[in-house]
């Protein structure tokens, strides 16, 4: 009995371990399972990632290969930073080009410090200029052609008074404008990553490479100025035409002052070019066309003025400050740079030019203007022997033109002619009868009587009279 008990207890407690044992296993098992399953799920994590890479590595490496072509487009368009030091410079020169004026420039501070975020970031600059509409136009043209890209995403306008463009002659509207452009600056830290097949994949893609390079070229539009058209922003009506109107419109004064007024910036232009010429040559070629340039504008000017062209108050002022000032400031700098030579033979030459087809037009009155520019200049070249005949024949058309003037200031009241065949003829003149050799004063003779004209000697010039 005693025996019967140890064996059970024996079994029972080999029984009892075997099912510990067996549990133990199992629970084992069951973790490695487990573990197989995690493993599992990884590896197909993995295959599904490495799947979606192959499919996006295809696209993303043609346009790492296309943005890499187009590099040297970006840099052309975007200025890097020695560039953007260059932009106050470039602002100033479209000013200029334009005819608006600088009257402020400020450097907008940038918003958050995009440096480290792109390779692309923002430079701004409001300025405040000074112009009319057609000068504020061509200075945004200028922004827009540029090869460099800016852009302009606000501006406000002020206009001028009707007042100020009566006065200064041109209006002054107040602008203030935002002017934009983006730097870029490639990260150099960034390593770059080798493409298998370059070339040949390259090439594959050349299409795209141009019509991205397209999409990235700046376009412009030829702007042709205001080519007639009034500005927008002042008062269009005009005042009342004053008791002597000029046979000119409003818009044909204007036109005609811009057009002198251009023409007197390309001479003074001109004249510059003289003074910084390289070598002497270059400065007697240069001056020679100046002067040609000049004798024919104030040809031009002269007979603005003597006909009264422009009586438009506006167009009054702007000739005076635009034209007529600076044209005597130059005729003052030429006199200087003569230095007791006297006028050039290129000055001599096309003053008489000048002086003879004002003759050709009846204008003597302008013929003794032109002459008066060199009158007083001329003594120290009359035995010049290479200008003294140029000298001698101006002084002749001067002679002329006084003598012209002169006759018509003479008093000749004609009352009648009287022609008796076989006879000579009589003609009754300021109340006398006087016959073809008379003396009428010390300077005017008689020299033929027709029935319908009267031919006089008047300082050695013959002079008909109708009647």
């Amino acid at each position: 009995m005693k025996n019967l008990r140890k064996i059970w207890i024996a079994v029972i407690g080999g029984g009892t371990t075997c099912a510990l044992g067996l549990g133990g296993l199992l629970w084992w098992q069951h973790g490695q399972i487990e573990d197989a399953r995690g493993q599992v799920a990884t590896l197909r994590g993995g295959i599904e990632s490495s799947r979606k890479l192959i499919e996006t590595t295809g696209p993303l490496e043609r346009e790492v290969i296309v943005l890499r072509e187009l590099t040297e487009v970006m840099k052309g368009i975007l200025p890097d930073n020695d560039d953007v030091n260059n932009l106050v410079r470039t602002l100033q020169r479209f000013s200029d080009e334009s005819g608006v004026r600088i009257a402020g420039l400020k450097k907008k501070a940038e918003v958050g410090n995009k440096r480290d975020k792109s390779e692309f970031y923002k430079v701004a600059y409001t300025l405040s200029l000074e112009g009319d509409a057609f000068q504020f136009l061509d200075f945004l043209d200028l922004l827009e052609s540029h090869s460099r890209f800016m852009r302009v995403p606000s501006f406000r306008i002020t206009a001028a008074a009707r007042s100020e463009l009566e006065k200064e002659g041109v209006p002054a509207h107040k602008v203030s404008i935002d002017v934009e452009t983006y730097v870029y600056e490639p990260k150099n830290d960034q390593k770059s990553i080798k493409i298998d097949g370059y070339d040949r994949k390259r090439d594959l893609l050349l299409g795209e490479i141009d019509r991205r390079k397209g999409s990235l070229q700046v376009s412009s539009f030829a702007y042709r100025g205001a080519r007639g058209r009034r500005d927008p922003w002042i008062d269009p009506r005009v005042p009342v035409q004053p008791d002597a109107p000029s046979a000119y419109s409003v818009q044909e004064q204007m036109d005609l002052v811009q057009s002198l007024a251009e023409r007197t910036q390309a001479v003074v232009a001109k004249w510059e070019a003289v003074r910084v010429a390289e070598n002497v040559i270059v400065e007697m070629v240069t001056r020679s066309e100046m002067e040609e340039m000049l004798a024919k504008l104030e040809e031009d000017v002269r007979r603005a003025v003597s006909e009264k062209a422009i009586v438009y108050v506006p167009s009054q002022t702007r000739l005076n400050a635009e034209i007529l000032e600076p044209l005597n400031d130059l005729r003052q700098q030429l006199a200087a740079t003569e230095q007791g030579r006297g006028p050039t033979e290129t000055q001599l030459k096309e003053l008489e030019k000048t002086m003879v087809a004002h003759r050709a037009a009846g204008e003597y009155k302008l013929m003794l203007e032109a002459f008066g520019v060199v009158d007083n200049r001329l003594a120290s070249i009359e035995n010049d022997a290479l200008r003294k005949p140029l000298v001698e024949r101006l002084r002749d058309l001067a002679y002329e033109a006084r003598t012209v003037m002169d006759f018509e200031k003479v008093k000749l009241e004609v009352g009648g002619v009287i022609l008796i065949e076989g006879g000579a003829p009589v003609v009754m003149i300021n109340g006398r009868p006087v016959s073809e050799g008379d003396l009428l004063d010390r300077d005017l003779v008689v020299l033929a009587i027709r029935r319908e004209e009267i031919e006089f000697i008047f300082r050695g010039i013959v002079f008909a009279r109708r009647f």
